[in-house]
């Protein structure tokens, strides 16, 4: 059933205005939670192309998966990977992508167990055919079946990618994905292998968005962090480069160790900057179903930062 028009309002920037006592992407925006620092995600991802009409609450697994298919999933989560499926249309055929390896692998149903057992226990994958992808996937959560919102947003933004990509030529993969963490933040996505996650995604996003990363850069009014940082340094990468020229480039950031407080050296290709960043505490809801049962409304810890140290000297990026 489609979500009624007042539940996917946006303000005449085209950002997220949602009803806060039905939708958690309304509630976090109400409790004031940003998106800078909220960015974690696993390293290593296995993505399986499943049909999206049976996927089910879980991220991994659905309907109608046969038993060696999912034990060779758990085997591979136990192994320290995450596994998601995926899916879109009217691509059709099997595959599993694998990254950091920036792989796929085009194959039936029947070789899925194998080439995930190979996966999660590093062997040669040769055998399976694997073939180069674009320099960019971009997963965006329409996960439906695990919360409202990634449904109503995420398949809004999914949709405005899908039509911007062919700009790009054969920049970008875009893709249907499973639950990717943080529902509240919906519309979101994660893009690989640079590892940038995204939230609050509207339609409107998605021109600049594919912009910014045809370049390599994070586009900012959407970045939740780069996965690979810890939620202090996302936001203190993000507090640097949003003061900075358009186009500037974060190479490195380094935490002082002579301190109480927080503080980074951002690196970048505009120069150094100094960033101090100090916790806070929120209370959201991480889904709309716990909006729907009234639990108790959890604290969450958040990050905040400002500069108060540069030396600034604009470079060409």
């Amino acid at each position: 059933m489609p979500l009624p028009p007042d539940a996917y309002l946006t303000d005449d920037t085209g950002r997220i205005i949602a009803d806060p006592t039905r939708f958690c992407t309304g509630h976090t925006l109400a409790a004031g939670e940003p998106l800078a620092g909220t960015g974690a995600h696993q390293a290593r991802n296995i993505l399986i192309r499943w049909p999206k009409g049976r996927w089910e609450h879980s991220l991994r697994i659905a309907a109608e998966m046969p038993d060696d298919l999912v034990a060779a999933i758990d085997s591979a989560v136990e192994a320290g990977w995450r596994v998601n499926l995926i899916d879109r249309k009217p691509d059709p055929g099997g595959c599993i992508i694998v990254f950091p390896q920036a792989i796929r692998c085009d194959l039936p149903l029947q070789a899925y167990p194998a080439l995930i057992r190979a996966v999660a226990e590093d062997k040669d994958l040769a055998s399976f055919g694997p073939r180069t992808i674009p320099p960019s996937c971009v997963f965006v959560c329409t996960h439906g079946k695990h919360d409202a919102c990634c449904a109503k947003w995420g398949f809004a933004a999914y949709k405005s990618l899908c039509a911007a990509a062919p700009a790009h030529g054969d920049d970008f993969d875009i893709w249907e994905i499973t639950h990717l963490g943080g529902c509240r933040h919906a519309g979101g996505a994660l893009v690989l292998p640079a590892g940038r996650k995204y939230g609050r995604l509207v339609p409107a996003d998605a021109v600049p968005l594919l912009a910014a990363e045809a370049r390599d850069l994070p586009y900012l009014p959407a970045f939740r962090g780069t996965n690979h940082m810890q939620a202090p340094a996302q936001v203190a990468e993000i507090t640097a480069l949003s003061q900075l020229p358009t186009g500037t480039r974060c190479t490195a950031v380094d935490e002082h160790t002579d301190t109480n407080d927080r503080v980074f050296t951002v690196h970048t290709s505009a120069g150094a900057v100094v960033v101090r960043c100090w916790e806070e505490k929120v209370q959201s809801y991480g889904a709309c179903s716990d909006l729907k049962t009234q639990k108790p409304i959890p604290s969450r810890s958040i990050w905040r930062g400002t500069l108060i140290e540069h030396d600034i000297t604009v470079e060409a990026s």
